[in-house]
């Protein structure tokens, strides 16, 4: 009898030893090979007096925020206090400035596009959120793809 019990301490301590093996390697996975960030970065330009960006805001972001796509896009919300061409997005000026350099006026909501840092291009309204999410979903499908099982 004391021999069967000594042999299911036994397993009971190889199955601990392999639990905690395989813990320490997820772990140690993780921390040398972590999440890539986020390859597409979005500036949102919108004014709190606009109704698409506030349809936008209520309804298509919620929506998009449950997507696992979602994750490979960092959104950063730039709100209007003033005038657009002088100094209304207070932090976010050197973006809009570069995004609308060449342009007169701004077309709400207004979202420019950065890949690995650099503006790719300006999208405009509803469709250009659209193409938006199109893309990412198509960039974030293609990256999957490529991570090992």
């Amino acid at each position: 009898m004391p021999e069967q019990m000594g042999a299911g301490m036994k397993n009971i301590l190889i199955l601990g030893a392999l639990t905690l093996i395989a813990w320490l390697g997820v772990s140690a996975q993780q921390m040398l090979f972590p999440e890539p960030p986020a390859e597409y970065r979005v500036v949102y330009l919108g004014s709190p007096n606009c109704g698409v960006c506030q349809h936008w805001k209520r309804n298509m972001l919620p929506s998009w925020k449950s997507e696992d796509a979602a994750s490979y896009l960092d959104i950063e919300m730039a709100r209007l206090n003033g005038r657009p061409f002088n100094g209304g997005y207070g932090k976010h000026d050197p973006v809009f400035r570069e995004a609308f350099k060449n342009k007169r006026y701004i077309a709400y909501p207004s979202f420019v596009l950065y890949k690995r840092g650099k503006i790719e291009r300006v999208y405009q309204g509803v469709k250009g959120w659209n193409a938006i999410e199109k893309r990412v979903r198509a960039e974030a499908k293609r990256i999957d793809r490529r991570a090992p099982a």
